[in-house]
């Protein structure tokens, strides 16, 4: 795999925080996945604990109790697993990972959340862990906020289903679709929804669809994701993947994969920016919900600095460097090979 070679730190000026009762989830999870056979061999075990997936979680809810840390982490490893698989040839689950495959996944998938029985004694491994998590994530919820974060998890397989029917057509989606969809294709909703669970945040709706909370936590998704398409970009490029923001950018504007990078880290610096500018807007209810929308944003701030740590430090899952790490790099060559 190539290496990236990024030209600077992505800008994010949030504190650094992570779960005390990580090692513990971790240790669950990996119980987990052997319970229910998601992966096959130990070493297949060994290789996914070196992708950190526990510590990610712990860095975006330190303030979690355990159990409710654990079942956003099997939830977490589950949908990167799920990713993985139906990128590949050997999909997790069985006839392969076409549009049509993945069409059947996401109904099952959500015939699960409406019925967990559905999942149970499936000869589907990833189906039987679904069940098992989602009867314990019903007893974390409230029915207001299940019925929500079932439409969010549905949202993620309608977004994977439009990038496979992009792929098998050969078609590139033009880049404001693309950044439109990349939140939902990457289950940056599925974490922002689960602040309010995992945090006990309550807020009317009123508050909930204020134009500036929506616009943050729009905003926390795309710049998690914008940083992601970076990270990961050696891995998909070697995959052939284009669904990514570098990427397209480099085909649409006609640029050099150095400076579509630089682009890349330009709109998330941007965008950071204009969440904290946005901070200082925030709607003005009574009291009580004003101290709650200021935990909602504290908990967006985790989030979006979570990403950047964990794939700075806790993962093998990426592969790529700062400039700043090595002694000498040329000013336009940042990426090791262009195509």
């Amino acid at each position: 795999m190539e290496s990236i070679i990024l030209p600077r730190r992505l800008y994010c000026p949030f504190p650094s925080r992570i779960n005390s009762h990580v090692i513990a989830a971790d240790d669950h999870t990996v119980r987990w996945i052997r319970r229910f056979r998601l992966l096959q061999s130990e070493e297949q075990i060994r290789l996914y604990r070196n992708q950190g997936y526990a510590y990610m979680v712990a860095r975006m809810f330190p303030n979690a109790d355990l159990e409710t840390l654990c079942a956003y982490s099997d939830l977490n490893t589950l949908l990167f697993l799920v990713d993985d698989f139906l990128d590949q040839n050997d999909a997790m689950v069985s006839g392969g990972h076409d549009s049509g495959s993945v069409e059947k996944f996401s109904q099952i998938f959500v015939a699960i959340l409406n019925d967990p029985a559905v999942g149970h004694g499936s000869n589907e491994p990833v189906f039987a862990a679904l069940a098992d998590l989602w009867e314990r994530i019903l007893k974390l919820g409230t029915p207001q906020w299940i019925e929500k974060y079932k439409k969010s998890l549905w949202r993620i397989f309608h977004a994977a289903l439009w990038q496979h029917k992009n792929i098998e057509a050969g078609v590139w989606p033009p880049l404001e679709d693309y950044m439109s969809r990349r939140q939902y294709i990457g289950a940056a909703n599925v974490a922002t929804d689960c602040i309010e669970m995992i945090d006990r945040i309550t807020l009317p709706d009123t508050a909930w669809q204020h134009p500036v909370l929506v616009e943050l936590t729009e905003i926390c998704r795309n710049t998690v994701c914008w940083a992601n398409d970076l990270f990961s970009l050696a891995k998909e490029r070697e995959m052939g993947e284009y669904h990514n923001l570098v990427t397209i950018l480099a085909h649409e504007k006609r640029l050099s994969m150095p400076r579509a990078i630089a682009r890349t880290i330009g709109i998330h610096d941007q965008q950071v920016r204009r969440f904290i500018r946005l901070t200082a807007t925030l709607p003005d209810f009574e009291e009580k919900t004003n101290l709650e929308i200021i935990r909602y944003v504290e908990g967006l701030r985790a989030i979006m600095r979570a990403n950047i740590d964990w794939s700075n430090h806790e993962t093998s899952r990426y592969r790529f460097q700062y400039a700043d790490q090595l002694e000498t790099v040329p000013r336009l060559s940042l990426v090791t090979a262009e195509r």
